[in-house]
C-alpha cells in the first residue's frame, strides 16, 4: 500500500513540477501596455511566461489617407478609404536575460502598407498609383502564442483612435 502510494505521490508531483505556466493556458497576462505610431507600435510586458519561448503578434486593421500618382508625378486625393491591415511581430526568447519571474517587455510593430491597388484607392485608371499616407488604426490585437508549438497562449483586442494632426493613437483594451 505504502509503495503504490508514494508511486502516486511521485507521479502527481513529477507532473506539477514538469508543467510548466504557458502551458497551463490562461496563465499569460499582459501589462503595461502602451501604443505609438510608427507603422502602429505595441510594448509593455507579457507575463507568465515561465522559461518558454513566445511570439508576440501585433495585428491592426485601420482606414488608409490615400494620395493617386498620375504618370506625370501629379498628387491628388483618393477617392475611396478601403480598410488595410497589417501585422509585426517579435519572438521572446526563454533564456533571454532581460526575462525576470516569467516576464519580459515587448515592442512589436506592424509592417507599414505603402501601396494598394489603384482601383481599391478610388485612383481614375490603372496608370495611375495609389499611396498610403497615414492611417487612422481602429482595431488591434495582440495575441501570444508558444514558439514550438504555435498554441495560442493569450489574445487581447483593442480599440483605437487615431487623430492625424497631431498624430497620435490611443487604444483601450476591449472587454
Amino acid at each position: 500500500m505504502n509503495k503504490r502510494l508514494f508511486t502516486i505521490l511521485t507521479v502527481l508531483m513529477i507532473t506539477v513540477l514538469v508543467t510548466s505556466p504557458v502551458a497551463a493556458g490562461g496563465s499569460i497576462k499582459l501589462s503595461g501596455v502602451s501604443f505609438s505610431l510608427g507603422s502602429l507600435i505595441a510594448e509593455g510586458y507579457a507575463g507568465g511566461l515561465g522559461s518558454t519561448d513566445v511570439t508576440v503578434v501585433l495585428g491592426a486593421s485601420g482606414i488608409p489617407a490615400i494620395t493617386c500618382t498620375n504618370p506625370g508625378g501629379n498628387d491628388v486625393p483618393g477617392q475611396s478609404y478601403p480598410k488595410v491591415s497589417a501585422t509585426g511581430e517579435q519572438t521572446l526568447l526563454g533564456d533571454d536575460p532581460i526575462r525576470k519571474n516569467g516576464k519580459a517587455p515587448f515592442f512589436t510593430e506592424t509592417d507599414d502598407p505603402e501601396t494598394i491597388a489603384w482601383d481599391a484607392a478610388g485612383c481614375p485608371s490603372s496608370n495611375w498609383t495609389g499611396h498610403i499616407d497615414f492611417i487612422f488604426w481602429t482595431k488591434a490585437t495582440i495575441s501570444v502564442y508558444s514558439t514550438s508549438t504555435g498554441t495560442l497562449l493569450k489574445k487581447q483586442n483593442y480599440t483605437c483612435t487615431t487623430t492625424r494632426y497631431p498624430a497620435s493613437v490611443s487604444c483601450v483594451a476591449a472587454p
